[in-house]
């Protein structure tokens, strides 16, 4: 089979969720809406925390350093969020040498479609600001949403965590994407 370029890999990767998605029995539909509205919480929840101490304005400063890495970040489970909610899903950009979905005004995404890697992280900067209660809060937060990433990768006998792209280039070729 030829190589894909990362874009193209993306387009074909997207596709192939889609397909699969469509597909879903309404039982297991149901159950994968429900779980992805959780974690749409969760990611917000985090992210408020964050924003409760003028992170975005940490992150305008440094660039975005943390931002620098990414390709694989975004799962198909993020995707679901996305195809659920009839969301427009943005393009990501393979040639700009940093995270693909990282545009000068910043990530492309809203925060409650954010990878999990992405939207769990602080840096210092950030983490110095927060009150010792909402770091905590911070922590079993994550903690929660790795929960849900699991039980969601349980559902599909798979494991997204390693991006939507790599599941591509390892399984989803052949066997899809969702279902191993």
């Amino acid at each position: 089979m030829k190589h894909l370029g990362d874009a193209e890999a993306w387009e074909a990767a997207v596709d192939a969720v889609k397909g699969e998605f469509a597909a879903l029995p309404a039982q297991l539909l149901e159950k994968v809406r429900d779980l992805s509205a959780v974690i749409k919480e969760q990611k917000t929840a985090l992210h408020e925390l964050t924003r409760s101490v003028d992170g975005e304005a940490v992150c305008e400063v440094c660039h975005g350093g943390c931002c620098e890495t990414g390709k694989y970040h975004f799962t198909a489970t993020d995707l679901l969020a996305y195809l659920f909610d009839g969301k427009q899903l943005f393009t990501p950009d393979f040639r700009n040498g940093r995270c693909p979905f990282l545009a000068k005004s910043g990530c492309m995404m809203e925060a409650e479609y954010r990878p999990f890697n992405c939207i769990t992280f602080n840096c210092e900067r950030i983490e110095l600001l927060l009150r010792q209660a909402d770091v905590d809060k911070f922590y079993e937060l994550e903690k929660g949403l790795r929960v849900q990433y699991a039980l969601m990768e349980r559902m599909f006998g798979n494991t997204f965590a390693y991006g939507l792209l790599a599941n591509f280039e390892r399984n989803g070729k052949n066997d899809g994407i969702l279902f191993q």
